[in-house]
């Protein structure tokens, strides 16, 4: 594809391109959203470098030192250090197996005058949850009434397994209070770093300045790479054979997690997305099991760093979606290792291992 785009477009494919992003693949990107209920234009539409720009042009634009901004927990890592860089004060809303707990929000708004409400709604990183559809239209009511802006983080709800789809948060809303951030690198291709943002068409504007003093423009080439994924009917094959794959792993996992762990190490089942979350027994502390895991070397994200402050309980996160499945299952077998290991290892009364959580 990259060749038959060179001939085709010439030296044009490698040249400069509007900060907004190519119009061809903007209006793929509309076209694209479609099936998530979304109807926007290409002047609504900017291309990001991944997903995790989206992040900061979005604090840079909206956030100042000291704005409130709500998020749930736990939630994305990344976003958390996005808005921490941004030196704005974090308030995190629990949730559960329905997502956000909205009636604590709307608690909170009570109180609180936020400037920014981030979510990701559908196969939430890291829990794997889905905001249900009551829940969604109670977190677009609160918004409105409150007067504050939701940021939906929306990398995976390509990717269902099985259940029944919701509509994104964007689709949902009469207000035009919502900002649809989204990525190619979860299906397509990581290392091109192409995601979009879709947002009232003033705040586009304001969007794309910012990224002007960042980048100028995202990756030309990549760009008309992936358009040519949309428009020639590649990503829907493309996008089959990647949720039957990710299927067949997450059933691998979550089958050697029944054999492999102990007593009180529970988890959930997620209906789509690239995360299993754990929550460990009692009596395995996470500090000790890291220094396991990595005897074992086994991999996997401390639920610590999802969270603003410290995790009402202990969990980790497990990806399906990179490793074969033969790995999945060995990786499984260590875990489990590792986490007999460290029950059988000698309390030390309250001691407490400090320092700073890795990112794994």
């Amino acid at each position: 594809m990259q060749e038959e785009i060179l001939v085709r477009k010439g030296p044009e494919a490698l040249l400069h391109s509007p900060t907004e992003g190519v119009t061809a693949f903007r209006e793929a990107i509309c076209r694209h959203m479609v099936p998530r209920g979304i109807r926007s234009s290409p002047e609504e539409v900017l291309v990001t470098s991944g997903s995790q720009q989206g992040l900061d042009l979005v604090a840079r634009t909206l956030l100042s030192p000291g704005d409130v901004v709500v998020v749930e927990e736990p939630s994305y890592f990344g976003a958390l250090e996005v808005f921490r860089s941004a030196r704005v004060r974090l308030l995190g809303v629990p949730t559960d197996a329905d997502g956000m707990r909205t009636d604590v929000l709307e608690a909170l708004l009570a109180r609180q005058q936020p400037r920014l409400i981030y979510t990701l709604p559908t196969f939430q990183n890291p829990s794997g949850c889905v905001l249900s559809l009551p829940r969604r239209r109670h977190l677009l009511e609160l918004a409105w009434r409150h007067q504050v802006p939701i940021l939906e983080d929306d990398p995976y709800s390509d990717l269902r397994y099985e259940g029944e789809a919701l509509p994104s948060l964007k689709a949902l809303d009469p207000y035009g209070h919502v900002i649809h951030l989204s990525s190619f690198s979860k299906v397509l291709f990581p290392g091109l770093r192409l995601g979009w943002i879709a947002a009232p068409r003033p705040l586009v504007r304001q969007l794309a300045l910012v990224k002007q003093t960042v980048d100028l423009h995202s990756g030309t080439l990549g760009q008309w790479i992936v358009e040519g994924f949309l428009s020639g009917g590649l990503f829907a094959k493309h996008l089959g054979a990647t949720r039957a794959a990710y299927r067949r792993r997450r059933d691998v996992l979550l089958a050697a997690l029944e054999e492999e762990a102990p007593a009180g190490f529970t988890w959930n089942r997620p209906e789509g997305g690239f995360y299993v979350w754990c929550r460990l027994p009692e009596d395995v502390p996470p500090a000790r099991l890291l220094a396991q895991a990595a005897a074992e070397r086994v991999a996997y994200l401390p639920g610590g760093a999802s969270f603003v402050e410290e995790p009402p309980v202990n969990s980790i996160r497990l990806n399906f979606t990179f490793a074969p499945e033969e790995q999945l299952r060995e990786g499984v077998r260590r875990l489990g290792r590792a986490l007999r290991a460290t029950q059988a290892e000698p309390r030390r009364g309250n001691h407490t291992v400090v320092g700073t959580p890795p990112i794994v």
